[in-house]
């Protein structure tokens, strides 16, 4: 037993150090679009969208990693011939890892114009960026060494550490609406341009890595009710890499698309590192999805391949009086 908790907490230092070079990362990317791209925004079916997420994770190991992230965007029709989209939205972001409570908050407000292109102005290039806020903190109230113990009493206090920093992200995307089954998107976005220091002891070059996303998805109709939706993510990060590849098949429960019913059931991979199950569906404008990952990376030895859960909501509708034109976006 002891042996197994020594090992436990030195692949669990390993994490923690893993996850603050890193950003955080959603399963179910596709319910998180202002993560993914911030040319993503506003560009739905629609006059505005609202989503969240909730993912829990490692609580088999430790005090559970919790990430919560919810985003508004509106939506408007542009240019001379009101074929372009614009769309402005608002993003927040909280997460919580482990014993040391470090503790992250990010809001960022977005903006996007997607210009209608092509003949029959169903291609269009998007073009997007954010600006945002980070609050970092950390708490040593929970972390022990055995240096801070004199005379078997603990006698070190340490101070909560803050840190913040501004930050700007870009990004584009391309989309190609057929109809309304059938598109294409495919995006790259760079996170964190300027690299902005991050820091709890005033050390000026610790930064920030810039962020590289790519993401690629279609809508693929397969008759009146089935439809596939193969998708994938790459994001590159200073020294780390993570790709994401996954398929969901979704089946209609009705034929009439404005008063849209349907289930999905599929699977991706996080490459080297765990499955993820998924389930979703769509209650006309509302929809849902829940997704569990299984670790096979190292560190399923400890975690006994219990990634953890996650949960997403999404609600699309219109404005009464603003009478957007009809446009049949990619499906998430």
């Amino acid at each position: 037993m002891k042996l197994f908790k020594f090992i436990s907490t030195i692949l669990f230092s390993v994490l923690i150090n893993f996850s603050s070079a890193q950003d955080i990362h959603f399963s179910q990317f596709y319910a998180t679009p202002l993560q993914v791209n911030p040319a993503k925004t506003g560009f739905i079916t629609g006059d505005y969208r609202l989503a969240g997420n909730y993912r829990n994770q490692w609580s088999s190991i430790t005090v559970p990693y919790t990430t919560a992230i919810g985003s508004a965007e509106l939506s408007f029709v542009a240019g001379k011939k009101k074929k372009d989209v614009f769309g402005t939205g608002f993003m927040f972001i909280n997460d919580k890892a482990g014993d040391s409570r470090f503790n992250t908050s990010y809001i960022g407000l977005s903006e996007a114009y997607n210009v209608a292109i092509g003949k029959y102005n169903k291609d269009f290039l998007g073009f997007g960026l954010m600006g945002a806020y980070c609050l970092s903190n950390i708490s040593y109230d929970n972390l022990r060494w055995d240096e801070q113990y004199e005379g078997g009493t603990f006698t070190e206090v340490f101070p909560i550490g803050i840190s913040d920093y501004y930050d700007l992200s870009l990004g584009a995307e391309y989309n190609k609406l057929i109809d309304k089954s059938n598109n294409f998107t495919a995006g790259m976005a760079m996170y964190h341009v300027f690299k902005p220091n991050q820091t709890f002891n005033d050390d000026p070059s610790s930064r920030v890595f810039r962020k590289l996303v790519v993401n690629v998805g279609a809508n693929l109709g397969m008759g009146n009710k089935f439809t596939a939706y193969p998708k994938l993510l790459f994001e590159k990060q200073g020294p780390f890499n993570e790709l994401v590849i996954g398929y969901l098949q979704r089946y209609s429960l009705n034929y009439n698309y404005l008063n849209d019913y349907g289930v999905y059931i599929g699977a991706m991979m996080r490459w080297n590192d765990a499955f993820i199950f998924v389930t979703k569906i769509d209650l006309n404008k509302f929809t849902m999805g829940i997704s569990y990952d299984i670790n096979f990376s190292r560190l399923a030895l400890v975690s006994h391949a219990r990634g953890g859960p996650e949960i997403s909501v999404m609600y699309t509708n219109n404005i009464p009086g603003m009478h957007k034109k009809k446009i049949f976006c990619p499906r998430f």
